[in-house]
């Protein structure tokens, strides 16, 4: 325990998971709410249910049953980290505050412009499709300061 709050402390991070015990996913936000909402909602903790190894909250128990049935649909590409950073081969995290819904898919971006950008460039999802093999095998870079929270995870 105290190597790990040594490392928590080196590392600037916010609160020390204990082993094996499952991160909050999304920094909180409920995945269902980008498609039947069309924003971001913070999840409620009385709605949530463990996936992968991460915990997914839910504004409502209706969003909550629909992710339950097809998580896959539901869950934002690369694995969360930024679409934009995916297609240029770098490994960024995604922030569930800048997001865009492509063809039925949720992508995650690392700055406000990500959405945008993505918009304007056709090629950009298959060059991130390409990479992905090669950038999910990066080591994770730091977490950035406006993402580090005691509900935060990647």
């Amino acid at each position: 325990m105290l190597a790990a709050l040594a490392a928590a402390i080196f590392f600037g991070w916010s609160t020390v998971a204990q082993a094996g015990e499952p991160r909050i996913a999304l920094k909180g936000y409920d995945p269902v709410a980008y498609f039947t909402d069309e924003r971001p909602m913070v999840g409620d903790p009385q709605y949530q249910y463990e996936w992968d190894g991460a915990v997914y909250r839910f504004a409502s128990a209706q969003h909550l049953t629909l992710f339950k049935a097809d998580p896959d649909r539901y869950l934002p590409q690369y694995n969360n980290w930024c679409a934009a950073s995916v297609a240029k081969g770098e490994k960024v995290h995604g922030n569930p505050e800048w997001w865009l819904v492509v063809d039925g898919r949720l992508y995650l971006f690392g700055r406000p412009i990500g959405p945008s950008l993505m918009s304007k460039d056709a090629g950009m999802k298959g060059r991130a499709d390409e990479n992905w093999p090669k950038v999910s095998g990066l080591p994770a870079p730091p977490l950035p300061d406006h993402m580090r929270g005691a509900s935060q995870s990647q």
